[in-house]
C-alpha cells in the first residue's frame, strides 16, 4: 500500500510538471456531512459476546461492539490540486485530506449517561487520498460537472469508554489502538461557477482491526486486563456515503 501511494504521488507530480505551462492550481476547502455504512452503521447486540452487560444497558461495549452504531457525522477537508484542459473538458490530479467525526447513536449515548460513565467514545477518521478529477466545462449556466476517484489510506481512532461502575465495586474501561486501512472514494457533483461546489461521493475506509491498549482496565476479567493481544480479533468495515460542500481558490 506504501508503494502505491508513492507512486501516485510521483504520477501527480509528475503530471502536473508536464502539464505546467497549462495548468491552474488550485486550493479546495470543503464542509463534509456523512452517513455511516456497513459494520460502522450495524446495531449493538444487546445481549453480544461480552461478559458484562449492565442490568438495564448495553455499557460498556468493550472490543466486540465498539465500532458500531455511528451517527451522522460532519467533518472537513483540504485538497490541492492542477487542472489542465485536454481538449474536451479538463483533469485534475489531486492529493486531499479529510477529517471525519461521528458519536454513537444518542440512544447508546443515553446508556452511558445512565451508568454514569466519565467517558462516552467517539469515532473519528482521517482518510488521505490521491486522485483524479474529470471536469467537463462546456455547460451554459456556468455549470461544470464532475466525477472523480481516489485511493489512499483511513486512519480511524476511537476515544475511550468509561469507567463504568456495575455490581458495586467493579470498574470497567477500555481504550482503543488507532487502526490505519485501505481506503478509497468515488463522487460526482458540479461546480457552480468557479469557485463553489456540491457532491456526493462514497467513502469506503476499509477494514479496521479493534485492539485495546494498555490503558484499558477491567478488574472482573484477567485475561482482558493482561492478554489484550490473545483476544479473538475483531475487524469493522467503515464505510460512509458523504456530502460536500466545496470551497475553491
Amino acid at each position: 500500500m506504501k508503494k502505491t501511494l508513492k507512486v501516485m504521488c510521483l504520477t501527480t507530480l509528475m503530471v502536473g510538471m508536464a502539464f505546467g505551462a497549462n495548468a491552474q492550481f488550485r486550493q479546495s476547502i470543503y464542509l463534509n456531512s456523512n452517513i455511516p455504512t456497513g459494520g460502522f452503521a450495524s446495531d449493538v447486540n444487546a445481549a453480544g459476546s461480552r461478559t458484562y452487560v449492565l442490568p438495564e444497558h448495553n455499557v460498556p461495549l468493550g472490543y466486540t461492539e465498539i465500532g458500531k452504531e455511528a451517527s451522522i457525522g460532519f467533518g472537513l477537508g483540504y485538497r490541492a490540486s492542477y487542472r489542465f484542459d485536454i481538449g474536451v473538458g479538463m483533469v485534475a490530479p489531486f492529493v486531499q485530506g479529510d477529517f471525519f467525526w461521528n458519536m454513537i447513536s444518542s440512544s447508546l449515548r443515553d446508556d452511558y449517561t445512565n451508568a454514569r460513565a466519565k467517558n462516552t467514545p467517539t469515532y473519528f477518521n482521517i482518510p488521505i487520498f490521491v486522485g483524479v478529477s474529470y471536469l467537463y466545462d462546456e455547460l451554459p449556466n456556468d455549470l461544470t460537472p464532475y466525477a472523480e476517484f481516489g485511493v489512499g489510506t483511513d486512519i480511524l481512532r476511537i476515544t475511550p469508554e468509561g469507567p463504568c461502575t456495575i455490581a458495586g465495586d467493579a470498574t470497567l474501561k477500555y481504550a482503543y489502538r488507532n487502526s490505519s486501512s485501505f481506503a478509497f472514494m468515488v463522487g460526482a457533483g458540479t461546480y457552480f461557477r468557479r469557485h463553489v461546489s456540491a457532491g456526493i461521493y462514497y467513502y469506503g475506509l476499509g477494514k479496521h482491526t479493534v485492539k485495546y491498549t494498555n490503558k484499558t482496565y477491567n478488574n472482573l476479567d484477567e485475561v482482558t486486563k493482561h492478554d489484550y493481544d490473545n483476544l479473538n480479533v475483531q475487524t469493522r468495515t467503515v464505510g460512509s456515503v458523504v456530502l460536500r460542500i466545496g470551497f475553491h481558490f
